[in-house]
């Protein structure tokens, strides 16, 4: 018993505990615990757990503060089979080794930590492993990153609606029905780009696309040509080529291309083709922005370190993933059941890999 390590001081309010003596007791730590050592009662500190409402904001601070010190982990189990929450959001990621999904990750995690909410990560697209979690009652919530590389199994999707378990999707949505989905600006952004080629005169572009069916890649296809339109630009050749958004296939595409053709620019769906085709051109003697331009998209960590620094769109992929549990958790607590589709802004990067000068 909590008595037998612990010395308790008897205040108006309650309970609370002597922290220096807390600091002996080896036996797990209860709602109990919690309960005595801010001095509220049992029930308080459950509605706070459960994010029930109708706690003033300074009590809730205080038991998330016990929480926090004492290092309380509320039995997801037993709150699931109970008909609770589990206080766990599944999400699927089709990776976490790119720095594109581990900083979307990080996003995630820390908007979740916050809020007392832990995390399950799927990497495989699997729909047997997607429906455990959801019948057996494991998790609150889905977050899907959907890039239309292998679309989620329609009865996941049927299952999770019947079960009325909530999903987010980070881009599109499989289909066009009502979907809570985070997405960015992809068409926007290649078309700012577009507009940076024709200021700069550019006529033979070749553009590397990822892999044929990515939707963010179609869009910035569509934004790029779009944006070519709309400045009238005297294109004599927009060429495309295919990879997989990795550096060896923009090595690889700029290879391909390079040795049959001459182009003034290259504009890559993703930063690391852009690496590729830079690393190919080194190789070959071929200077860049001098005898060809190369630009990027993402704005990855290692875009302005390049020789040259490398400009790209920006996009903003923490945030993209803050902005996704922050929804979920909103949903759970039923504050705007409204389904919302909220794209988030890109911008130019310009450095020098186009031809401008450093800025």
């Amino acid at each position: 018993m909590l008595d037998k390590y612990t010395t308790l001081i008897k205040i108006e309010s309650g309970y609370i505990m002597n922290q220096q003596t807390f600091d002996s007791v080896s036996e797990k730590v209860t709602i109990d615990h919690v309960a005595a050592y801010c001095g509220f009662s049992k029930a308080t500190v459950s509605r706070v757990i459960n994010r029930e409402g109708s706690v003033k904001p300074a009590t809730e601070a205080k038991v998330r503060e016990a929480i926090e010190k004492l290092g309380y982990s509320p039995n997801n189990a037993a709150s699931a089979l109970s008909g609770g929450r589990t206080k766990t959001i599944a999400v699927f990621l089709p990776d976490v080794k790119t720095e594109y999904y581990a900083t979307l990750l990080t996003g995630l995690e820390e908007v979740a930590e916050k809020q007392f909410f832990n995390i399950i990560i799927k990497t495989q697209n699997n729909k047997k492993a997607l429906l455990d979690l959801a019948i057996n009652n494991r998790v609150d919530a889905f977050i899907l990153r959907n890039n239309g590389l292998k679309p989620f199994d329609n009865d996941v999707l049927v299952t999770l609606q019947r079960r009325g378990i909530p999903v987010v999707f980070i881009g599109k949505p499989p289909t066009e029905s009502d979907s809570h989905a985070i997405l960015i600006d992809n068409v926007g952004g290649a078309r700012l780009m577009a507009h940076h080629y024709a200021q700069h005169g550019f006529k033979r572009i070749l553009f590397i696309a990822g892999p044929k069916d990515n939707l963010d890649s179609n869009d910035r296809l569509y934004g790029f040509k779009m944006g070519l339109s709309e400045m009238s630009a005297e294109v004599e050749a927009l060429d495309v080529v295919y990879g997989d958004f990795l550096r060896e296939s923009g090595y690889e595409a700029a290879k391909q291309s390079l040795e049959t053709k001459t182009y003034d620019a290259i504009f890559a769906a993703s930063d690391h083709m852009a690496l590729g085709a830079i690393l190919y051109c080194r190789g070959k003697g071929i200077r860049v922005p001098d005898d060809i331009a190369i630009t990027g998209f993402d704005d990855t960590f290692f875009s302005e370190f390049l020789d040259p620094p490398l400009t790209t769109v920006h996009q903003p992929m923490q945030e993209i993933g803050s902005i996704a549990m922050e929804t979920v958790l909103r949903i759970l607590e039923q504050r705007d059941p409204r389904f919302q589709k909220i794209i988030l802004p890109t911008q130019l990067q310009i450095r020098q890999s186009c031809g401008c000068a450093h800025v």
